[in-house]
């Protein structure tokens, strides 16, 4: 049985979010499957702010895309913002959001993730793993540790936002402080929650914004079935905090990644409610 994203009510034609996956990793069409099997399990209901979330969105479900090269995520991330619908992209590995967001001009990047993702050079077993695209030869300086540092080739990096890191090394770190990027570690929105919130909000406020979420920004008690499951993350509670933020703002696009494979739903059912969450704060 193949399932589609939320039901997958909607023509195309008729749509203003399009939904593809893109298989990169072992497994990943596997958890791409889970992902959309769980979106129909998940009531669209919030029962504190009495609305549904998907009332302003009509999503249809293109499938997954068949990648012969990874700039096809560009291809077809463009082929959607020429028919001025939002795309949601759901991944394997964090390298969707790169190929991804050479399709967009003027967007800041908010991005959910557990590591800074800025190595400029990367190599190991998992990583390789986790990049793995048949017919495509894995690359040290592009792949999931650093994606973000090749983005920031292109991106402004004061158009970046990292929210819930706690690991990288003092050469990341070094680079964010250098180039500017925003940050908030799980720490500090646990101590800060309200003032990290408005600093969000004034970086966020008039802009059109692309937000990516990595699922590991997540505790791993409350999200498990990641690929680095680091410990002290963000819960679910300061995660809906900290997006109500993005009021003021346009959602341009949104990705989902790095979900392991796994028995375990509750990694699943997260992951899909903050989609949802987001999708939310579209405006029509």
């Amino acid at each position: 049985m193949s399932f589609k994203f939320a039901c997958d009510l909607f023509k195309p034609e008729e749509a203003n979010v399009i939904v593809f996956g893109v298989p990169i990793g072992n497994n990943s069409k596997k958890v791409l499957e889970n992902l959309r099997k769980t979106s129909d399990d998940i009531e669209t209901f919030d029962i504190d702010k009495r609305i549904n979330l998907l009332d302003n969105v009509k999503i249809a479900d293109i499938s997954n895309l068949k990648l012969n090269k990874l700039d096809d995520i560009t291809k077809k991330t463009k082929a959607i913002l020429r028919e001025k619908k939002i795309p949601l992209i759901l991944g394997g590995g964090h390298l969707i959001s790169l190929y991804a967001m050479k399709a967009f001009e003027n967007v800041k990047l908010i991005v959910f993730d557990a590591h800074c993702d800025l190595k400029d050079e990367y190599e190991d077993e998992k990583i390789k793993e986790l990049n793995f695209v048949k017919g495509i030869k894995f690359n040290s300086r592009v792949n999931d540790a650093t994606w973000l540092r090749r983005g920031c080739e292109f991106i402004n990096p004061k158009n970046v936002f990292l929210i819930g890191i706690r690991s990288c090394d003092e050469f990341e770190f070094g680079f964010i402080e250098k180039n500017g990027i925003s940050y908030a570690t799980p720490n500090q929105i646990k101590n800060n929650t309200q003032e990290l919130k408005e600093k969000l909000r004034r970086f966020v406020n008039g802009s059109r914004i692309y937000v990516s979420i990595d699922v590991d920004a997540f505790d791993p008690s409350v999200a498990p079935a990641v690929h680095h499951p680091e410990p002290n993350g963000l819960f679910v509670d300061e995660f809906n905090e900290l997006i109500d933020a993005f009021k003021n703002c346009e959602i341009v696009g949104l990705d989902l990644c790095c979900v392991k494979n796994s028995k375990d739903e509750r990694t699943n059912f997260l992951a899909i409610r903050t989609i949802f969450e987001v999708l939310g704060l579209i405006k029509t």
